[in-house]
């Protein structure tokens, strides 16, 4: 479930209240989506259709969207882990205040 999103520029950004996914970045003209995970590792997807990422947005589970519509792209890995303590207590705060 989506938290916070922000839009600008042809890119999409969403902070989640998931078990496992916590962010993204899609870009709407490259049609790449970037997914961050609580374990701090991110996949880049690529060629995902406007159509999928708003599945994977607007669903109730992003682990299970992810799973059944945008694991079929192409991806990349991130050699490198993402810190995600700013995430985690953005997450946090949104979640007080609801």
């Amino acid at each position: 479930m989506v938290l916070l999103k922000h839009e600008e520029n042809n890119s999409v950004e969403c902070i989640y209240d998931s078990s496992n996914v916590i962010g993204s970045k899609y870009l709407k003209n490259e049609r790449k989506l970037a997914v961050i995970f609580k374990s701090g590792l991110q996949y880049v997807y690529n060629d995902v259709s406007l159509t999928d990422y708003k599945l994977f947005e607007s669903g109730e589970s992003q682990g299970k969207l992810l799973n059944t519509v945008i694991k079929k792209y192409s991806f990349d890995k991130s050699k490198d882990k993402v810190d995600i303590t700013p995430i985690m207590e953005q997450i946090n705060k949104l979640k007080e205040n609801e």
